[in-house]
């Protein structure tokens, strides 16, 4: 176990514990060191650590590191990226995305169950899955929330996101190639993705959400009322 690691998490643990007024510690994609956040939240717990811990996650997990992380995590912080075999291996460059996420986000609703929430409205224990609509996707969007409602829970809390923008490789020049003519014909990367999500796509997977029989969902105007953040 690389003791660099554990040390590191152990010290955020540690100044969470000291400087007070803080409403969680947020874990920020660390599948790769479940291990050893593990350890840390363990000896910070023996020291009087006692704020929930929020793990936030692609949900590109193994079932053996959530294992290590059942009783440990208190919020587990989801996304379900997308839904079709084809988009993995487009967009995420794996090709077993969606089969994983399935299994990890079941996972962790096992352990930790529906969002739940004090009585002054910060979160305490559960879940809250998040799908960023991408353009063009609305369908794996539609297919993501029926999934959930079938498969883990009615009452899971959702936040249907609609701030995509292009970024990174998207949008950008690819090698210039030659059309019939003979001329030049220039194109960009990932150019299907090259735009803003519309209106009616973001309606669509909120509409697919709620006649699956989901009704619980994170609001751009709840002022951060799920976390206090």
């Amino acid at each position: 176990m690389n003791e660099y690691h554990w040390g590191r998490w152990f010290i955020v643990f540690r100044l969470s514990m000291q400087v007070g007024n803080c409403h969680n510690i947020n874990l920020v994609t660390p599948e790769h060191v479940v291990p050893q956040v593990a350890l840390a939240i363990l000896t910070a717990r023996d020291m009087g650590l006692h704020i929930p811990i929020i793990y936030n996650t692609s949900s590109f997990d193994s079932l053996e590191s959530l294992e290590l992380l059942d009783g440990l995590v208190d919020i587990y912080l989801p996304d379900f990226k997308v839904w079709k075999n084809s988009t993995s291996m487009r967009l995420l460059k794996v090709e077993d995305y969606t089969e994983t996420a399935m299994k990890s986000v079941k996972a962790m609703h096992e352990q930790v169950g529906d969002l739940c929430f004090t009585s002054d409205g910060i979160a305490k224990k559960g879940v809250l899955l998040r799908h960023l609509v991408m353009p063009g996707k609305e369908d794996e969007g539609r297919a993501i929330m029926h999934w959930l409602a079938e498969n883990v829970s009615r009452d899971l809390y959702v936040h249907i996101m609609e701030q995509y923008r292009p970024d990174a490789h998207v949008g950008k020049k690819k090698r210039t190639t030659k059309n019939a003519s003979g001329q030049d014909q220039a194109q960009v990367r990932y150019a299907e993705i090259n735009r803003a999500i519309r209106d009616d796509e973001l309606s669509s997977v909120r509409d697919a959400a709620i006649a699956a029989g989901l009704w619980r969902f994170c609001e751009v105007n709840e002022n951060n009322s799920m976390f206090h953040l």
